[in-house]
């Protein structure tokens, strides 16, 4: 008997990761410049590893609050509100086990079965993979005609054509894999489309500190009611392999999105929030000489 057809059917759809595929096959070529998966080319910040030793030597070997120690809670708030001008209070932050689990929690927390979700293409194909999980119907807008951009004239056209049924919007930028970012006026013509519709923007910033020629807007500057943002250290820090990101959302929606959280992961590990704490602190502008010493090169074939 092939117990593989009797799983959840959902996974039918879904396709083993072809990104991870391909990384494990371009780390076995020698001198090989490895563009496959979003990895810092530099170490973590010394003092967020000395950080991660003390937490160690301190003990903290035990369960962290489901949501996220107190103290990274706070200096995310802080971070957020420095930087960016998102104001989440440490009540409305969920330290997550990376984005990815964060982006998990998100898109099953809010669909239920049919629920459509609008992706921007070209795309982070992980969206695509939970919404299908999840039970929802992936809405593939093709923006190649458009900048790579989701304009708002692309956007009511979509909602016009996919009906009521659209319970999600994702928008992630800077974009993986295109890299286009949006300014404040193409945001705020987004939150005038969405706004006062049943519709969440699940915003990805993890890339939020990499930009380079303007500073980074948020949706949730102009959308903070049904916006869900996720953001985190893997790339702003050259913490990938530490496993730490945000969700942030109000209080209300917070509430219910840490149910999936606690009965998914209970929590992060205690010394990587310490660390995490050390970088959304201290090491706030860690990103600066990474970011300069990384600016963006243009390949004219």
């Amino acid at each position: 008997m092939d117990m593989t057809n009797y799983l959840n059917r959902q996974l039918s759809g879904v396709k083993a990761s072809a990104i991870l595929t391909f990384a494990n096959f371009a780390q076995q070529i020698p001198n090989v410049i490895n563009f496959t998966l979003g990895e810092p080319d530099f170490n973590t910040p010394d003092h967020i590893k000395q950080a991660a030793i003390k937490s160690i030597d301190d003990d903290h070997s035990h369960y962290a609050p489901a949501n996220g120690t107190l103290t990274l809670r706070q200096n995310a708030s802080t971070f957020l509100a420095g930087k960016y001008r998102q104001h989440y209070t440490p009540d409305e932050i969920i330290v997550t086990q990376g984005a990815t689990e964060a982006l998990y929690t998100a898109i099953v927390s809010v669909l239920n079965p049919g629920d459509k979700v609008i992706i921007p293409t070209p795309t982070f194909p992980l969206y695509i993979a939970d919404v299908t999980v999840a039970g929802g119907q992936p809405v593939l807008v093709n923006t190649a005609a458009t900048g790579f951009k989701l304009t708002p004239e692309l956007l009511t056209e979509t909602l016009a054509r996919e009906g009521d049924g659209v319970k999600m919007v994702v928008l992630n930028y800077p974009s993986n894999p295109t890299g286009v970012v949006y300014s404040s006026e193409e945001l705020k013509a987004l939150a005038d489309v969405l706004r006062d519709k049943p519709i969440f923007a699940l915003c990805d910033e993890i890339y939020s500190e990499l930009h380079y020629d303007q500073p980074h807007v948020s949706l949730s500057n102009y959308l903070p009611e049904q916006t869900i943002l996720v953001t985190g250290v893997s790339k702003s820090h050259a913490m990938t392999g530490w496993r730490i990101g945000l969700l942030c959302a109000p209080q209300p929606l917070i509430n219910e999105l840490s149910k999936i959280h606690q009965f998914t992961i209970t929590s992060t590990a205690t010394v990587t929030q310490d660390a995490a704490a050390a970088a959304l602190g201290a090491g706030k502008d860690d990103a600066l000489p990474m970011r300069m010493l990384t600016l963006p090169v243009v390949i004219i074939f």
